[in-house]
């Protein structure tokens, strides 16, 4: 290590949300998250390459660091895991401008080598009269990175230092010194229309739309045709009518180049399997995953119409064929087709899913009928048309690196760190990053309550291990139960409100929140303290184990409306539970011979006072999950309450079941199907 007096700095690169969440496919959430924590990477690596080192966070282990540094010994990290901002000793006389260095040569390096191979051929095309410049200013102009050196302070210990460098860190981003170059000036005010997925640039082509949107179509069916030259394939890269800018195009095409270009521009190859991060599963595919493990699960009995939807689909729609090397469920043949082919009205939008064939509509007719028999033939209704993304966040880190310091700190994140990715997968979900104190993951509906549970076990085992006694970080979790159609980008945004508007501000950390989005509507959310008997509940509805109360849709009806919040008000702290579990499982009784007439057949002679024992006993859940319980100080109420809306909650768990409302056809028995893990 270089001689003389250590410095700390403390550096963040930015966009981040925004930059991530500009995403309109699963792959392009991954390579937003992926993009940053690599860049994080060289910015550190730097730091290690000076003679420096990282204080916060812990990253002797980090793959990327360590490939960077050494040059092999490991797998190359698929998954992310690094932050956008860290904390660094630097030796005297050497400034932090070698991350800034770092990261804006790497990130131009990467953006050259998608130039070469899609946008340079056609660049004759564009309607600006050097293409290469336009593609230069927005590459060299994209990132902001911000950095604060901290003077050292006498008597001050690191704690105290790290706690500094953040609150200056703060201060500096306020100055918003960072301005995007002025589009306007330099490329003109008829200098084509904005990105689609980064409307603060333009797109590529040069043309507007409204006076020549035969040559910006002619552009972008170039750029599509020169993808297909490279991959076989275009539609699913860049969708028709799709117009992206130099940012936005990289982080489209770079998981598509070949590995050896892959590996010459980021130094190797993601997993070392490039088509492993070409194909990820789709939001659809996330949302029919259950239906499409239990007919995968007795493929014996489906085989006949399995062949039969195979052999119409043939070489075509196979745009998952690599998305199983992210799930543990292994499908088979059935798992390598379109999420889209297995739902009824995505089957049938043309304009979503478009068959180019001179006999579309005949071959269309055909699959529509070939998947209806195979659902009839499964016997376990319609698949669900919702996934769940979850994200997680660790509780005011910042106060915890104060008391506890930054080794405890580090150890904390580098002991979750490693249960993360793998956790995720156990429940067939997909993870998208995992750094520190954050998670973002894809998973379907019945899986996610219960994957946040165990990620939140694992956070507070790490936190009693490396903190020991007295107080130690909780962490929060957004549960967003989306439709398949609606934009990503929508849905990370909202799940970002309902994670610190919900669950932390609002009720106080250390807490659990979900909602749901149909069409880009939000219902209310639902939200209570992780140990609360609600969660549990909660996580036995999406999962099904209580789907008979759960389709009650009577009680369901009298809990949101005859009952209402006065009533339920009277019951919120649970000091009169009793009395309310009496009130429900009398409504439970007499709203069952209308919703569920085969519950009444068993123990038909049996007392009322035995009934009622009974109906109490399963109501005691839903009773469970009425209850929203705050977290801890800070919370915006004290005490806990009753919220109506969770019935909502119940009746979307009964249709997105497997075999739920949505069913068309009998639900066979439990024990004649089996889970298809």
């Amino acid at each position: 290590m270089t001689g003389g007096v250590m410095k700390h700095v403390i550096l963040s690169i930015t966009p981040v949300q925004e930059f991530v969440g500009q995403a309109r496919r699963t792959r392009d959430l991954w390579a937003g998250s992926y993009l940053l924590s690599w860049l994080s990477a060289q910015a550190m690596a730097a730091v290690k390459k000076a003679g420096g080192e990282i204080v916060m966070p812990q990253v002797d282990d980090d793959s990327m660091i360590r490939l960077l540094i050494h040059g092999n010994g490991v797998t190359p990290p698929v998954v992310g895991s690094l932050p956008n901002q860290f904390t660094a000793r630097l030796p005297a006389g050497v400034g932090p401008e070698i991350c800034r260095d770092a990261v804006q040569d790497a990130w131009g390096k990467l953006a050259k080598a998608v130039w070469c191979k899609f946008v340079k051929p056609v660049k004759e095309l564009s309607n600006f009269p050097d293409l290469s410049a336009v593609w230069t200013q927005q590459i060299e102009g994209f990132w902001e990175i911000a950095w604060v050196v901290v003077p050292p302070v006498d008597g001050e210990d690191e704690r105290q230092t790290l706690k500094r460098a953040g609150d200056l860190l703060r201060r500096r981003k306020l100055w918003r010194s960072h301005l995007l170059p002025d589009e306007y000036a330099t490329l003109g005010r008829e200098g084509g229309d904005h990105c689609q997925l980064m409307p603060d640039w333009r797109e590529l082509s040069g043309y507007a739309r409204a006076s020549h949107a035969d040559k910006q179509d002619a552009f972008w069916r170039s750029i599509r045709g020169q993808i297909g030259m490279i991959l076989g394939h275009n539609a699913i890269e860049l969708a028709q009518g799709e117009r992206l800018c130099a940012p936005a195009l990289v982080k489209r095409l770079f998981p598509t180049l070949p590995a050896c270009a892959l590996k010459n521009a980021i130094d190797w190859v993601p997993g070392n399997k490039s088509g492993e991060i070409r194909s990820w599963p789709s939001t659809r595919y996330m949302a029919v995953l259950p239906w499409l493990r239990r007919v995968a699960n007795r493929r014996v009995a489906n085989k006949p119409f399995i062949d039969r939807f195979l052999d119409l689909v043939g070489n075509d729609f196979q745009t998952e064929s690599g998305s199983d090397a992210h799930l543990a469920s292994k499908l088979g043949e059935i798992g390598r087709l379109d999420g889209n082919l297995f739902d009824r009205d995505a089957l049938r939008n043309t304009k979503d899913f478009p068959i180019a064939d001179n006999d579309a509509g005949d071959r269309r007719m055909k699959l529509e009928a070939a998947r209806a028999a195979l659902v009839t033939a499964a016997g376990i209704g319609e698949p669900a048309t919702h996934y769940a993304l979850l994200l997680m966040d660790g509780d005011r880190i910042g106060e915890a690196l104060t008391q506890a310091g930054p080794r405890a700190i580090a150890t904390l994140f580098k002991t979750f760190g490693k249960q993360v990715t793998q956790t995720i997968r156990r429940h067939d979900g997909i993870c998208i990053y995992a750094g520190g104190d954050d998670v973002l993951a894809l998973l379907s509906v019945p899986d996610a309550v219960t994957c946040a549970r165990d990620l939140r076990r694992h956070w507070t085992k790490a936190a009693e291990e490396a903190m020991g006694e007295g107080s130690r970080p909780t962490i929060s979790a957004a549960v967003i139960f989306a439709e398949a159609t609606v934009p990503l980008r929508l849905v990370l945004a909202r799940a970002h409100e309902v994670l610190d508007g919900v669950a932390k501000n609002g009720n106080g950390r250390d807490s659990l929140a979900a909602d749901i989005i149909r069409g880009g509507d939000f219902s209310r959310s639902w939200v209570s303290q992780w140990d609360a008997p609600g969660v549990e509940a909660f996580a036995g509805f999406a999962s099904g184990q209580h789907a008979p109360l759960a389709a009650s849709s009577g009680l369901l009806h009298a809990i949101g409306g005859r009952f209402g919040a006065p009533v339920l008000d009277l019951f919120a702290d649970g000091g009169h539970d009793d009395d309310f579990e009496r009130l429900l499982a009398q409504a439970h009784l007499r709203n069952r011979s209308r919703d569920l007439p085969a519950m009444d057949a068993p123990g038909g002679d049996r007392s009322e006072e035995e009934r009622l024992k009974i109906a109490r006993k399963e109501i005691r859940p839903l009773v469970a999950l009425l209850r929203e319980v705050p977290g801890g100080a800070g919370a915006r109420r004290d005490r806990p309450r009753l919220n109506p809306d969770a019935a909502l909650f119940l009746r979307f768990f009964a249709r997105q079941s497997v075999g739920g409302a949505r069913s068309q056809v009998p639900i066979p028995d439990v024990a004649d199907t089996g889970d298809g893990r």
